[in-house]
């Protein structure tokens, strides 16, 4: 089974958490849920624009955002995007592009699972 998250970094997020203040890893995984779609977005405005310095630059916010919530397998995916868009690679950043919705909705969704089991 594929694992989408890295359980030590959303424990390494819970560890930051203060006595008496809201949900730490709760705020932090909302976020990244909520603010990821533009990036996506972005993305793929940068593609069909042939923009890719854009595409380049979304992907890295995807890749740090990613990376710190656990979402290791979508963090490299967008690694390797900002690396093709960087390289100025049309084909490899399209071919790249193609999944990263796929990644992101497999990590939410796998977030998710994580969260339910952790309350």
């Amino acid at each position: 089974m594929t694992s989408y998250i890295e359980p030590q970094a959303l424990k390494a997020i819970a560890s930051l958490q203060r006595p008496g203040k809201p949900d730490l890893l709760h705020r932090i995984v909302d976020l990244f849920k909520s603010e990821s779609p533009s990036a996506i977005d972005a993305i793929q405005q940068g593609l069909d624009a042939d923009d890719l310095q854009a595409v380049g630059n979304a992907a890295h916010g995807l890749k740090s955002s990613s990376a710190y919530v656990g979402a290791r397998l979508l963090s490299e995916r967008c690694r390797e995007l900002e690396a093709a868009a960087r390289e100025d690679n049309h084909p490899a950043c399209y071919a790249l592009a193609d999944g990263v919705e796929d990644l992101f909705q497999a990590s939410v969704d796998a977030l998710d699972l994580y969260m339910t089991k952790a309350a």
